[in-house]
């Protein structure tokens, strides 16, 4: 590893970040959480690469993503202390209750979709006491792609066909993007527990401020600031992978911890529920939201070696919007990650 640290999160040795660190691949569905609807945030997929390779990509988007910070005069890049770099492709699917009704459903959320593109950015500073990280997605809502890939799947699964597809969010496609700043610190840290505060802020097709607590209990072989369950947006962002190291209490590899956490945002924007500047068949009103949305999050992650860890998990959300049909979501996601 270009970075050797012990569990406790003394910082030892900095160098340069390696060319490639690894990938991780994340699968969420409502159905994995043991539910028989499908609705709200269904189903995502993301697949995320890391290194300092994904800054020279042809699609890289890190230039821009260094650009509002430096603007702002909180650069996450320029202030000193080791960075690290990850980039992911992903997507993700909405819908309302009644999947059956080709025609618009006016009382509940309406179907969105995005196909996506991110870069993130993690810094180590503060003597390893904070992490920074800034990141840029850009996508596109409402494409028609959204209605063939979760057909294919519920083909797959033997589940209700969706017919609403074509009032999707955007519908027919449009641009979108945000980007995101944010500072975690340790509050607890021992060879068995680990415990951390973030803070942070969304500007774009999501636009809120956000504080939230995880922690993780078990047998871990990496610091505090490398495993971020909390960097969610409905589907789990794009952060840095890193590979296991041996820690001074067993000298053993391999892991195995139980995680959870939680997070209050207060919400100024969705452009899953709201719509943006294109026409959009359904969309809410920002008086037809709750201001305040609560998530959670647990899971179980198994490591083996440095380089390979597995992770099941589910993850919800108080409701969103108001109404008849206004209700709590939930989900059940899967994860991959292999370190270099």
């Amino acid at each position: 590893l270009v970075l050797t640290l012990s569990v406790m999160g003394s910082l030892s040795v900095i160098a340069k970040e390696a060319w490639n660190t690894g990938w991780r691949l994340n699968a969420d569905n409502d159905l994995l959480a043991g539910q028989q609807t499908d609705r709200d945030y269904t189903g995502g997929l993301g697949l995320t690469l890391s290194g300092a390779r994904v800054k020279d990509y042809p699609l890289s988007l890190d230039r821009w993503r260094a650009s509002p910070g430096r603007w702002l005069g909180l650069s996450v890049d320029d202030a000193g202390g080791p960075v690290f770099h990850s980039q992911q492709y992903g997507m993700m699917l909405f819908t309302p209750d009644d999947i059956d009704s080709a025609a618009p459903v006016r009382d509940d959320r309406p179907y969105a979709s995005l196909f996506f593109l991110s870069n993130s950015a993690l810094r180590l500073g503060d003597g390893g006491e904070r992490a920074y990280l800034s990141r840029l997605t850009v996508g596109l809502l409402g494409l028609a792609l959204a209605e063939d890939v979760q057909r294919s799947l519920h083909g797959l699964t033997d589940s209700k066909t969706p017919n609403g597809w074509a009032n999707q969010v955007s519908a027919g496609g449009e641009p979108t993007a945000m980007w995101t700043l944010a500072v975690q610190q340790p509050l607890v840290r021992s060879p068995r527990q680990q415990i951390k505060l973030e803070y942070a802020f969304d500007a774009g097709f999501l636009t809120d401020i956000e504080l939230s607590l995880t922690g993780r209990w078990g047998r871990m072989r990496s610091p505090w600031w490398q495993f971020n369950p909390q960097q969610t947006k409905y589907l789990q962002q794009a952060a840095p992978v890193f590979r296991g190291q041996k820690t001074a209490a067993d000298g053993a590899l391999g892991e195995l911890f139980f995680w959870a956490g939680a997070r209050l945002s207060l919400r100024l924007y969705n452009a899953f529920l709201q719509g943006q500047f294109r026409h959009s068949p359904v969309r809410l009103e920002y008086s037809d939201l709750y201001p305040v949305v609560a998530e959670y999050w647990l899971g179980v992650s198994l490591g083996w070696g440095k380089n390979n860890r597995a992770s099941v998990y589910l993850r919800g959300h108080t409701a969103e919007f108001r109404g008849v049909h206004s209700r709590p979501a939930l989900w059940g996601g899967f994860g991959f990650t292999h370190a270099y």
